[in-house]
């Protein structure tokens, strides 16, 4: 599979095939299947990959996927991978979680990189982040997006406590690295 990825990269409408063969290969015939999480939804991708994750509050889900399938639908001349992964989890009071208040849907987009070969992704993920971002996302903090500080402080209600924090524990900045520059710019 991850040869014909790599091919793709020269023939780019050989996408939308390769998601189908990948859909198929992966996915056929449909399982129904009970257990612990960890065994049903561990699924390894020998890959290497640009994923960009955000959480939306949960009542959004429909209206994030259908605007990302629109956008996809629409731009044809933008290849994108699949699976778009969605999952939920329950709010929490975790001063910087996505999930800080509000039962939380997770949705992630993924890029393969075949062969460590970085295919187009930045038109994909801006559109992505724009879609979230309308609806009230916060992003994966370990995942690829381009927020910055002054954005934090809207998008997570205790980001001013955790910074005030994060200022005393730290006066001297020694955990700062260009990430968390990016995240504390203001």
């Amino acid at each position: 599979m991850e040869a014909l990825l790599y091919l793709s990269c020269w023939v780019p409408p050989l996408v939308p095939w390769l998601n189908r063969l990948f859909l198929w290969a992966v996915f056929a015939p449909p399982k129904q299947r009970v257990d612990l999480s960890h065994r049903v939804f561990n699924y390894e991708c020998r890959f290497k990959q640009h994923v960009n994750e955000w959480s939306i509050p949960r009542e959004k889900t429909a209206v994030a996927l259908w605007k990302l399938k629109e956008w996809i639908d629409n731009t044809p001349d933008t290849y994108v991978h699949i699976p778009v992964e969605v999952r939920f989890v329950r709010q929490d009071d975790v001063f910087l979680s996505p999930a800080c208040g509000r039962d939380s849907c997770y949705i992630n987009v993924i890029m393969y990189r075949p062969y460590g070969r970085t295919v187009p992704h930045e038109r994909y993920w801006a559109a992505y982040e724009g879609i979230m971002k309308g609806l009230g996302g916060r992003p994966h903090w370990a995942k690829a997006h381009h927020v910055t500080g002054k954005e934090f402080h809207s998008m997570y209600p205790n980001f001013a406590r955790w910074c005030d924090i994060r200022r005393r524990m730290d006066p001297h900045d020694m955990f700062v690295n260009s990430y968390m520059e990016r995240i504390l710019s203001s």
